[in-house]
């Protein structure tokens, strides 16, 4: 009688593996905060260490699923009709609706995941960032009276341009 392969074996297999649950820190457990399988135009190995680095940073303001979102409010800002585009405040204030909203935000968090990457994840990113830069470059204008504001220290290029007024109202 032929043997059987191990593959044909483990097929068989109808049983499902108890999934690893580590409880995160508000006590929900880490498998059920949404994974982001794929980030359009990034590879799976930058998408797992961009995962890795979301998880291994939750204590310092970067949640699983927030680089995702950023790159998501970032191209659907661009993809916006009109030859210009004004950058919008959000009247909220909070995180979530800054980061959804906000466009300049949603760079921030680009420009800090690109910062905590490892080389090689970095520069597929960076080139996916680059072009929407360019992109954001071209397509908004700049804040003629931006000189007037005080400079934080870190704040980039994104954030002198010109805002639209009536978002606010």
């Amino acid at each position: 009688m032929p043997r059987r392969r191990p593959g044909a074996l483990r097929a068989q297999n109808t049983t499902p593996r108890q999934a690893h649950r580590a409880v995160g820190l508000w006590g929900h457990t880490l498998s059920s905060i949404p994974r982001p399988n794929r980030i359009g135009g990034l590879s799976s190995r930058t998408v797992a260490a961009i995962r890795r680095e979301e998880f291994r940073r939750l204590d310092k303001g970067l949640l699983p699923g927030d680089t995702q979102m950023a790159l998501q409010c970032y191209r659907s800002f661009l993809a916006r009709p009109g030859r210009y585009l004004y950058l919008t405040a959000t009247v909220c204030g909070c995180y979530e609706c800054d980061l959804k909203e906000d466009v300049a935000t949603a760079r921030d968090l680009l420009e800090l995941v690109l910062a905590r990457l490892p080389p090689r994840a970095r520069r597929e990113l960076a080139a996916q960032v680059a072009k929407l830069d360019e992109e954001l470059y071209c397509r908004t204008l700049p804040d003629p009276l931006a000189y007037r504001r005080p400079r934080s220290p870190g704040e980039e290029w994104w954030h002198w341009r010109i805002y639209d007024e009536s978002s606010h109202l």
